[in-house]
């Protein structure tokens, strides 16, 4: 890819979308924007975009930036780990969800990220998982050209240091879906532009996330770099 694209996020959690602000920097094919409630504290050395308003003036920004991708949230408990009230976390709702993910279609973005959770099922007997099931098959409809959906577990964070926001996250330490790796993943996911519906449980995350260093022109960093802005 010979030029930058944007991709934007607006309603991840606060610790993959530290992450992704944190990555950004080293994949000269995206330029990352990200959409808040409020000022956030961007990683050191961050040339990055963004944009403050409350979320039902997203769609003028969305309109404006013109992002090739979009990332989203699939509700408060994509951060398992507790109440995340930061001005990252802009979506409490799998409603509001497919509201900004409808206003961003409508703006014309092609493609779209969205991460959902483990076992989302609409047929569910767990109203969480059942929600997000739901949420899932309302996205499908919406005629993104590329819709990757993302079922991570409970968030962990694994050896991440950083003197700077990153040291904030508020992720599980141990058992659970690596915070780094979902993050990864996302880019990697952003650069496809095969047509067509993807979903992708653990497995699948793992391996997107391995084949972000793979991606012409790209840089990528581990958790032992993360420390070094």
């Amino acid at each position: 890819m010979s030029s930058r694209f944007r991709v934007a996020m607006g309603g991840v959690s606060e610790p993959i979308g530290l992450r992704l602000l944190h990555l950004a920097r080293y994949q000269p094919q995206i330029r990352m924007v990200a959409l808040t409630l409020g000022e956030i504290e961007l990683p050191r050395g961050s040339r990055l975009e963004v944009f403050i308003a409350d979320a039902d003036r997203w769609s003028r920004v969305m309109r404006a930036m013109k992002p090739k991708v979009f990332v989203v949230g699939l509700g408060p408990a994509v951060n398992l780990v507790g109440k995340d009230r930061s001005p990252m976390r802009a979506i409490d709702s799998e409603e509001a969800v497919l509201e900004i993910a409808k206003t961003a279609r409508f703006a014309g973005v092609e493609r779209l990220v969205a991460i959902s959770s483990e076992g989302a099922d609409r047929w569910s007997r767990d109203k969480h998982l059942s929600a997000k099931g739901k949420a899932e098959t309302e996205l499908s409809r919406l005629g993104f050209k590329r819709l990757d959906i993302m079922r991570p577990g409970p968030l962990s964070q694994r050896g991440i240091s950083d003197d700077g926001p990153l040291s904030d996250i508020s992720a599980l330490r141990g058992r659970g879906t690596d915070v780094d790796m979902v993050a990864h993943a996302i880019l990697t996911l952003s650069l496809r532009r095969t047509p067509g519906k993807f979903v992708h449980e653990e497995e699948g995350i793992e391996r997107a996330a391995a084949m972000l260093s793979r991606a012409p022109g790209n840089k990528t960093v581990g958790a032992s770099e993360a420390g070094q802005g």
